[in-house]
Parts: structure tokens; C-alpha cells; sequence
């Protein structure tokens, strides 16, 4: 009896054991689209930012360039229980000053998206898995009834340039993709000089395996009449130039 009993035990054992296995296979799969923005402690970009401020009817422009650094510090737990990172933001003048600590960003991975919550507000800065031609509304958690942030209300996120190759005016990146977040003209410069509007603009590109290699980010409005002096606001391009 006990020479029956033996093999049918093994084969509950082998079914048990491929059955945990096949479970085990489908419950890892990663999706690899992540890796447009990696979260590993340590990591860290370094971009040139090369800004330019606008002061209305003197028509006065102020041109800025500096360098800021954003590393991956730490990790906590936010207040749904979510693992979310600290992404310290560092600031100098120049290549070689000492880096200043500036402010702090706050990442939280969830199923299908990424939170990013920079100056007090929030945004949904990537969609998984990433496809080209994906929209999403990214400011849709912004305090856009703040004053500060209403140019925000309504921005539709659309991913494009998959697996394109990608200069950002100081490196190549083989594997990138783009997110254009706005492109508003309203009553743009030299269309009606009588009628006051504005301009906005803002766009990321991502390479894989490092994170955003380029930011593109431009607000500035303008009164009547319209003049190109009469601006007010600011344009801000951010190029990685190292990464670890």
C-alpha cells in the first residue's frame, strides 16, 4: 500500500510546484516602461539651466544660467501607506561651486502612474506602461484655484518619440521619450496688438534608464498694447549633462 500512496503524493507535489510557479512568473512581471524614470536610491542627474525673466513694459530681460542637481535620497511612507521617494533638489552658479541643498520633491509610484508633488502642488508626471500617443490630464491634482497655479487648469499630457534617439544640446540618449504637457498662444504677439494674452509652453523628455534629460518650460503674458517689451513672466530650459 505504501508503494501506491508514495507516487501520488510526488505528483500532487510536482502539480503543487508548477502551479506556485507559473503564479509566481505572472504576479513579477515588470513592466519595463518604468525605467523612463528609475527610482534607485543614490541615482542623480546634473543639469545646465539656462533662464530668462521677463519685467513687463520696461522691457526688461534678465538672462540666468546656474546648475541644479536632483538625487534620489530616501524613501517613506506616505499617508495611504505607499512607498514614495525623496528626490533632493541642489543648486550652484556654475560648474565646480558647492552645491547648495534648494528644496525637495516627493515621488510616489502607483499602479499606472507616477505623483510628483514639486512647490507645493501635485502633478501626474508619467502614465504606465508609456505608448506613444498616450494623453492624459497631468495638472488634474494641481491647486489651480490657487491665483499662483491657475495657468495649470487643463493641461492634456501626450506622450510621443518612443525608443527615439534624443540630443539634448549636451548629450545623446539612444532610448527616449517625449512628453509635451502645453502649447497655448492666445492672442499671440503680433496678431492683435490691442488684445492682451499669453504664452505657454512646457515639455519633458525622459531617457530610459536615467530619468528627464530635458525640460522646456515657458509662461509669460502680455497687456495691452502689445509690444515684444511688454512681457511678463519667464522661460527656464533645463539639458542634463551627467547622471549616475
Amino acid at each position: 500500500m505504501t508503494k501506491k500512496i508514495v507516487p501520488v503524493f510526488l505528483l500532487v507535489a510536482i502539480c503543487f510546484t508548477m502551479l506556485f510557479s507559473c503564479k509566481k512568473y505572472n504576479n513579477t512581471k515588470v513592466d519595463a516602461t518604468r525605467n523612463y524614470f528609475p527610482l534607485a536610491l543614490g541615482n542623480y542627474v546634473v543639469y545646465n539651466v539656462d533662464s530668462t525673466y521677463y519685467y513687463g513694459v520696461a522691457g526688461t530681460q534678465a538672462h540666468v544660467s546656474s546648475q541644479i542637481m536632483y538625487q534620489m535620497t530616501d524613501t517613506f511612507t506616505d499617508s495611504k501607506k505607499r512607498l514614495s521617494y525623496i528626490m533632493n533638489v541642489y543648486v550652484r552658479p556654475y560648474d565646480g561651486a558647492q552645491w547648495v541643498a534648494s528644496s525637495v520633491i516627493l515621488i510616489t509610484p502607483t499602479a499606472n502612474s507616477l505623483l510628483y508633488s514639486q512647490d507645493g502642488t501635485q502633478y501626474i508626471k508619467m502614465m504606465f506602461p508609456v505608448t506613444d500617443s498616450l494623453t492624459w490630464q497631468g495638472n488634474q491634482l494641481a491647486q489651480v484655484q490657487d491665483s499662483s497655479f491657475s495657468f495649470l487648469k487643463g493641461w492634456n499630457y501626450k506622450y510621443s518619440g518612443m525608443n527615439y534617439s534624443y540630443f539634448n544640446g549636451n548629450v545623446n540618449y539612444d532610448n527616449t521619450v517625449s512628453v509635451l504637457e502645453d502649447d497655448e498662444n492666445v492672442n499671440y504677439q503680433n496678431v492683435d496688438s490691442l488684445v492682451s494674452g499669453y504664452r505657454t509652453y512646457a515639455k519633458e523628455v525622459y531617457a530610459y534608464n536615467v530619468g528627464m534629460v530635458y525640460k522646456e518650460f515657458t509662461h509669460y503674458t502680455w497687456g495691452s498694447p502689445d509690444t515684444a517689451n511688454n512681457k511678463n513672466g519667464y522661460r527656464v530650459i533645463m539639458s542634463a549633462t551627467a547622471n549616475h
